[in-house]
């Protein structure tokens, strides 16, 4: 057993150290800050995602702006030329003006973001074109139109152009930064990354080894306790076989002793008989010394006789099985029996024996009758031998009737004689031993009668009890369980099975459930003749209610000093079967 829990505890060793533990703690804390850095990485990139795109719709905008200032100016220069009509400039400035209306992301205008010069050309350009006559440009107002419009055209054109390039210089600085950021969060991912993976390399490396080194201990430990367990197989395998050769020399005992018995149990009571014919057809009196042969003769053939008969009963009670042969068997009948058979050894002791019992009473049990009446023989004929003469022996049965447990049937023998030593009265139910005060008085016997008496009691789930007094008698009590039908057996050992399960049921303080517990147990122990209190458990389940989650204190005290009665029930019946 040692051993073995010396293995278990090896085997449980098979375990992660502090070391390792607090390396993948370490491990699990990179893997956090690694996705962190992960969330937050795909933060910026969906912010910059969306950056780029709310960036687009400017960018057009700013575009078809340059384009249309483009056609605008070229319109300008083709009236300025005499080629076309101011109209065409106005629609040409019309369709600008609507460009410049357009409202980008951030709320503001295309016109709002352009630089003040462009917006000002315009206005020169408009206040110029809008002051000319309408058609085609005459020729003095060609020429001086001229001077001062290109100037401003030029302005546009540059103007445009600058437009377009501060925007690009503006989206090209946001993908610059947006990029310095990626960069520095995919850096630090990089660096979380490298750290949980060596972090983890380490630790898988590490509980590895220790696992290797770990499973190599375990796996010589189980081999080495598979082979003592090899040796432990082979030893209890020889001493099943030393078992089973002790049990097959105990059944050639019990059969060489049931065999000696019988043959010598013939030529004895031939013995005996032959002696009583002699003694009776002698003239005893003319010769006493032959008298005295006579008599030693048969005392000394009736106790080798006696001993034969009781090594016999004792071989047949040590054969196994003897319980296949009970049956519903009447006590009084093998009292009276027992009586009558040793009716003589009465007569001879000029003693009385009185049999008490109650006519209506049952005395049924579950038993060998063979075995008892040769129980009820030996105690018998025990208290006939240590009587004093003219003394009454009183054997009385009585039927118990229990609510605690199974029904006693109880037969006492009571003689007036020489008594038993107290301290020797623990030994009476060993083989062959003897009370001090009958070896000393010369009172014949084997020492076997009772031992008989204790293995029958002991096969018949029965109890012994043995109260003397020296120099004033003995009584011998025995308490043999009442016959149950199956029925009847199945009903008292389920009822305190019940017992012990209602004991732990209704122990919760949840008023409810207590309830419903003490409802349920209530009912079913007053059917399995717990009435009482089966009745309490119903009466103190009807005052609570529905609603309360926890019991009161009153109920629960109440509820205790029941459990208590039901424990003191159940333990009565427990030393009922102790004592048995």
């Amino acid at each position: 057993m040692e051993r073995r829990q010396d293995l278990d505890r090896n085997v449980l060793r098979f375990r992660v150290s502090r070391g390792q533990k607090a390396l993948a703690f370490i491990a699990f804390l990179s893997f956090l800050a690694l996705s962190f850095s992960i969330i937050v990485t795909n933060k910026s990139s969906i912010a910059e995602s969306k950056s780029l795109t709310s960036a687009e719709a400017p960018a057009a905008s700013i575009i078809f702006t340059q384009r249309e200032t483009l056609v605008y100016t070229i319109r300008l220069a083709q009236w300025l030329d005499q080629q076309i009509p101011r109209r065409e400039v106005q629609i040409a400035r019309a369709l600008l003006a609507q460009r410049l209306a357009v409202i980008n992301l951030d709320g503001k205008s295309v016109g709002q973001a352009a630089p003040p010069e462009f917006l000002q050309a315009l206005f020169t350009t408009d206040s110029i074109v809008d002051s000319s006559a309408p058609g085609i440009l005459s020729g003095v107002e060609h020429t001086k139109l001229t001077r001062q419009l290109n100037p401003e055209i030029e302005g546009l054109i540059s103007q445009a152009r600058t437009l377009v390039v501060d925007y690009q210089q503006a989206v090209d600085n946001q993908l610059a930064t947006s990029a310095k950021t990626s960069r520095n969060y995919d850096f630090i991912t990089l660096l979380f990354l490298m750290l949980f993976m060596t972090i983890s390399g380490t630790w898988f490396v590490w509980f590895g080894r220790t696992s290797i080194f770990q499973y190599r201990k375990s796996k010589n430990l189980i081999m080495a306790e598979g082979r003592r367990l090899e040796i432990l197989a082979t030893e209890l395998a020889a001493s099943n076989a030393v078992v089973i050769e002790l049990e097959s020399l105990n059944a050639s005992k019990n059969e060489f002793i049931s065999n000696i018995s019988h043959e010598l149990r013939t030529p004895l009571t031939s013995i005996i008989g032959y002696v009583d014919v002699l003694s009776t057809n002698i003239e005893l009196d003319s010769n006493p010394q032959l008298d005295e042969i006579f008599q030693v003769l048969d005392r000394n053939a009736t106790i080798l006789l006696s001993l034969v008969q009781s090594l016999l009963a004792l071989s047949q009670l040590d054969s196994p099985n003897k319980r296949d042969s009970f049956k519903a068997t009447d006590l009084l009948t093998l009292a009276e029996d027992a009586i009558f058979i040793l009716h003589s050894e009465i007569e001879k002791k000029e003693i009385s024996v009185k049999l008490n019992y109650k006519l209506d009473d049952p005395y049924i049990i579950d038993g060998d009758s063979g075995l008892i009446s040769q129980a009820f023989i030996n105690l018998f004929a025990n208290a006939i031998k240590f009587s004093f003469e003219a003394k009454v022996i009183e054997i009385d049965l009585v039927r118990k009737t229990r609510t605690d447990s199974q029904n006693t049937i109880s037969i006492s023998i009571q003689d007036h004689g020489i008594g038993i030593p107290e301290a020797e009265i623990s030994h009476l139910s060993e083989r062959f031993f003897r009370a001090s005060n009958a070896v000393s008085g010369h009172v014949p016997g084997t020492g076997l009668g009772l031992a008989i008496v204790a293995k029958v009691v002991k096969l018949h789930g029965a109890h012994l009890r043995i109260d003397s007094s020296l120099g004033e008698g003995t009584t011998f009590t025995i308490d043999f369980p009442e016959y149950l039908s199956p029925v009847e057996a199945l009903i008292l050992n389920r009822k305190f099975e019940l017992l012990a399960e209602a004991i732990t049921g209704i122990q919760v303080d949840d008023q409810p459930l207590l309830k419903a517990k003490l409802h349920e147990y209530g009912g079913a122990l007053g059917f399995y003749e717990f009435a009482e209190i089966g009745e309490e458990l119903l009466s103190l389940s009807r005052g609570l209610a529905d609603v309360e989650k926890v019991a009161e204190p009153e109920t629960l005290r109440v509820r205790d000093q029941l459990v208590v009665r039901m424990k003191e029930a159940l333990t009565m019946r427990e030393k009922g079967e102790s004592n048995v």
